[in-house]
């Protein structure tokens, strides 16, 4: 006879406790209030005892509180400073100077190695990362707030030493603790669990012949060699910030110089860069909602649907764009005017600087990582071979005395937008819809 056991724990707790975790970053702590170190010591007790291969215990902390947060900063900020080179950001250093002093405790994450080198390096960076996780919870069940970032001096090999960590060690990066300024109550977005989760509870009697069919291969041990950043949204929510601005006032100089000196080579590049200025702003404005609402009980939404309710209204605008031009051209056409080719040269360059300045600012060593930046990049980059284009239909059309190849360059610019704003509708329609593609 099966008896049941007693459940001696408060698993509903435990349920809410996981479900409620949630990153919450520095700017959001109360800045001055301190955490009492009695409960960072059972947080990190508590860290301890995650799971560990061979009972290495892989996890190395150090702890920075009161006027070591100062010490830490100007620590971080300096190695940053010192090391970062041509990847240096202003804004990344200064963000290095300040978070440190809006939290109670910063704890530095490290993994030693294991002496005998036998056990891989995967298992000990996922039994910190288990470490990670036992103090999310504790600060969690707490009421407390915490971040843990990989950003900054975490992949510098000069920062290894100030935190007793050797050559063939790992920093794992820096966990912020504090107060949350206001209470938050939102549980994070996840898909269901069937997206992510299969269940075999059946023998296939087919097994043999399935393995009988594989080639031999020989797998190779391989190790993390980087663990992917957390969160950049800060820098790529100031950078796309910059180039909105930046565009804005190119677009306007283009469409206006464009229509005066009757270039529509000008205009329509203008208008092309208008492409430019909805995908930039989108991708700012993912990150600015995300950012600021995110957070609250009093919205629930998913990023991609807000940037693809967006994407598709500026599709449609664009495609009347595209008409409109493309009807002003072909009239052009048959009616040509004299284009005042010198002045329409001269903005048309100064857009394509304009695309190489916002190429570099969207360029991020991690944009591999975000799909949203490295959409922006791509997007500034085919707005440059835009302007490109119009240069050098205007400086033909100057050369030759030909102004219809000005018109035509116009027409061909409204077929681009019109390309653009229809793989936009379609792509923002089919994440509106939730559409899922059959095989």
């Amino acid at each position: 006879m099966e008896t049941s056991r007693k459940i001696i724990y408060d698993t509903d707790q435990l349920n809410q406790i996981i479900l409620h975790r949630r990153s919450i970053y520095p700017y959001q702590y109360i800045k001055g209030k301190q955490v009492p170190d009695e409960i960072i010591r059972q947080i990190l007790e508590n860290a301890i005892r995650a799971p560990n291969h061979k009972q290495t215990e892989p996890w190395r902390f150090k702890v920075f509180t009161r006027e070591g947060l100062k010490y830490f900063a100007e620590l971080q900020a300096g190695l940053y400073h010192q090391y970062a080179g041509e990847n240096y950001n202003q804004d990344r250093y200064k963000k290095m100077r300040d978070y440190p002093l809006m939290s109670s405790h910063v704890i530095s994450i490290g993994m030693e190695r294991d002496a005998t080198g036998k056990l891989p390096e995967i298992e000990e960076i996922e039994a910190v990362a288990c470490a990670v996780q036992n103090m999310f919870l504790t600060v969690t069940a707490y009421g407390l707030g915490s971040y843990w970032t990989t950003a900054g001096i975490t992949y510098f090999e000069e920062a290894k030493s100030y935190f007793d960590l050797q050559p063939k060690d790992k920093l794992l990066g820096f966990f912020y603790i504090g107060y949350p300024a206001k209470p938050i109550t939102a549980v994070s977005k996840r898909n269901p669990l069937e997206v992510s989760t299969g269940w075999i509870d059946s023998d296939r009697a087919d097994l043999q012949e399935l393995l009988s069919k594989n080639e031999t291969v020989i797998h190779e041990k391989s190790s993390v060699e980087e663990i992917v950043e957390h969160d950049h949204a800060d820098e790529h929510e100031n950078s796309s910030k910059w180039v909105v601005f930046l565009t804005v006032v190119t677009m306007i100089l283009e469409i206006v110089i464009g229509y005066f000196s009757n270039s529509m080579a000008l205009t329509a590049e203008g208008w092309h860069m208008s492409t430019h200025v909805f995908a930039i702003g989108l991708t700012w404005l993912a990150y600015l909602l995300t950012r600021k609402y995110g957070q609250s009980n009093k919205f629930s939404f998913k990023k991609q649907k807000v940037l693809s309710l967006s994407g598709f209204t500026s599709a449609i605008i664009l495609q009347f764009i595209a008409v409109i031009m493309a009807i002003e051209s072909i009239g052009r056409l048959f009616h040509p005017l004299v284009v005042n080719f010198s002045a329409a040269i001269m903005v048309a360059t100064v857009g394509l600087i304009v695309n190489g300045i916002s190429a570099k600012m969207l360029h991020h060593r991690h944009e591999h990582h975000d799909h949203n930046i490295r959409a922006a990049y791509i997007h500034v980059l085919a707005d440059g071979l835009t302007s490109l284009t119009a240069i050098i239909a205007l400086g033909l059309g100057w050369y030759f005395h030909i102004y219809w190849l000005d018109d035509l360059s116009g027409l061909i610019g409204a077929l681009v937008i019109t390309g653009w704003a229809v793989q936009l509708i379609k792509g923002s329609g089919r994440t509106l819809i939730d559409y899922a593609k059959i095989e």
